[in-house]
């Protein structure tokens, strides 16, 4: 597991982004458009990119390097509309939890914050192997019981 200095790096990099701290850029990744935030404070940097549907976070903290990556997105637009939901709002609610939470989540524990009205997120760790080591999760957000958005995450070091 990452020392407490890159969890707090990947935290406060995650929280900037969401947080409207840091401008996002569009860039060109082998032809790929991709969104893009960077930061670089106190020591650390964290950079994101990401398009619909997963992306990449890497941090750096003294010489010690981890990613983490994620998958997937919000269940389809029909889905939504039955619900009376947008992508807008699910992501909005999504931010409101990454916000809040900080470093409670997206790490190597489990979450499972009060519901807030009829919404509910969780965040499991459903593997941890201690010989590379490697951290699988999933987030997952319900809206009256029925899943809008899930993303699958890998955190581990890159050496």
């Amino acid at each position: 597991m990452p020392a407490p200095e890159t969890e707090e790096a990947l935290t406060r990099g995650l929280q900037a982004g969401y947080g409207g701290q840091i401008q996002f850029k569009t860039i060109n990744r082998g032809g790929f458009l991709l969104k893009s935030s960077h930061l670089e404070k106190d020591g650390i940097v964290y950079h994101d990119e990401w398009i619909n549907g997963g992306g990449q976070e890497l941090v750096l903290v003294g010489d010690v390097q981890y990613t983490r990556l994620y998958a997937g997105g919000t269940v389809d637009k029909e889905i939504l509309t039955e619900l009376g939901l947008t992508e807008k709002i699910v992501i909005g609610e999504l931010i409101r939890v990454i916000l809040e939470q900080g470093n409670k989540t997206r790490l190597h524990q489990d979450c499972h914050p009060n519901i807030n009205g009829s919404w509910k997120y969780t965040y499991e760790v459903l593997d941890i192997d201690s010989h590379l080591p490697v951290t699988f999760a999933k987030e997952t957000i319900t809206y009256k019981s029925q899943v809008v958005f899930v993303h699958d995450l890998l955190l581990c070091p890159v050496k």
